[in-house]
């Protein structure tokens, strides 16, 4: 495998990057509610007070940043309100990146089998591919006997268990099954020491001891106590959303990846399927809108923290949104139904 060093030299053009930025918006009680003819940022803004988000949405449209703004209080009960800027958990858009990372490494060899090729006999035929799309049959973190708070205890250890991970041989080609595991192994081939700062993006880095970003909140409530950094490059890192824009620009814009490593990214694995490499790639319909967009989705959550980066590569649209409720409390819903926040707030940027 190519490792590290390839990924880095293509990532720390990141790390450089400028993003354009425009002041936050004014509160919706300052703006005419009156006109045809609203801005997106109006449209999103009303989005996003209608379903009583808590957390922060950031738009934009090519390098400019539209709309980067909190809504509502960190607390249910009340308090200190969100802020634009926040460092969240970034959850499983960790993923995401990391899956571009293993693309810049190791792109020409996705289908390789890695018993061999990894020096891992445990993973015998699995290919990175297999591992980076949930078709391995490796051991499952959340399998692991849960404690009173139930969490799983594979993420009460100090570091990740990657002997847990391949206790059970892999199975490739197994049928999809989410599982953390795939990668955590991953990461330990492409990259030397996911803990090292330098090998994230600017703006991003893995979770330390004790670290979790935004507190979040189930049911109401405090979530339980969490050792973020056990979830590694399955869901470790940390980042504000202008970060996740400045990655996603870079991305859509060719500096990560040249248009072969892109394709094979964001390229569907087919037979009824829209997942491709540590993201969704679908068309979606929306509220007026004459066409089918394609729609780049990454999902994240994390106990009280739910994370969503759509990239709208066709429309040269970027919409991120996190809420510190979990999906108990606050429900995205998905594009396909039609209906819901996630549904009304694209249609509202995507379509004028």
């Amino acid at each position: 495998m190519i490792g590290l060093l390839a990924a880095l030299a293509i990532l720390f053009a990141v790390r450089a990057e400028p993003v354009e930025t425009r002041p936050q918006s004014a509160p919706p009680a300052t703006r005419p509610s009156t006109s045809s003819a609203r801005t997106v940022e109006e449209r999103a803004d009303e989005t996003a007070t209608q379903y009583k988000l808590a957390g922060e949405v950031l738009i934009a449209k090519g390098d400019r940043i539209l709309l980067d703004r909190g809504y509502g209080t960190i607390d249910p009960a009340g308090g200190a309100a969100h802020k634009a800027g926040e460092r969240w958990r970034l959850a499983s858009i960790t993923k995401q990146v990391f899956a571009v990372m293993a693309v810049a490494a190791d792109g020409d060899q996705l289908d390789t089998p890695l018993g061999v090729a990894a020096k891992q006999p445990a993973l015998g035929a699995t290919t990175l591919r297999q591992l980076l799309t949930h078709h391995s049959g490796l051991a499952d973190p959340d399998a692991t006997p849960a404690d009173a708070a139930g969490v799983p205890g594979f993420y009460r250890a100090a570091a990740p268990d990657l002997g847990y991970c391949l206790s059970r041989p892999a199975t490739p080609g197994a049928a999809f099954h989410y599982n953390n595991c795939d990668y955590l192994v991953a990461a330990s081939i492409v990259i030397d020491d996911v803990r090292t700062d330098t090998v994230w993006p600017r703006g991003m880095a893995m979770a330390r001891a004790g670290e979790v970003g935004v507190p979040g909140f189930v049911a109401g409530k405090a979530e339980p106590a969490l050792t973020l950094a056990n979830w590694g490059a399955a869901g470790g890192l940390i980042g504000s959303a202008p970060a996740v824009f400045a990655f996603d620009r870079a991305l859509m814009t060719g500096k990560l990846l040249p248009p072969a490593g892109l394709k094979a990214l964001w390229t569907p694995e087919g037979n009824g399927s829209y997942q491709a490499l540590g993201q969704w790639v679908f068309p979606g319909r929306f509220k007026g809108c004459a066409a089918p967009k394609r729609i780049v989705q990454r999902d994240g959550e994390i106990y009280g923290i739910q994370a969503r980066n759509f990239i709208l590569p066709d429309d040269d649209l970027v919409v991120i949104v996190f809420t510190n409720r979990s999906s108990d409390d606050f429900k995205f819903g998905e594009v396909w139904e039609g209906k819901g926040f996630t549904y009304d707030l694209l249609s509202a940027v995507a379509c004028s």
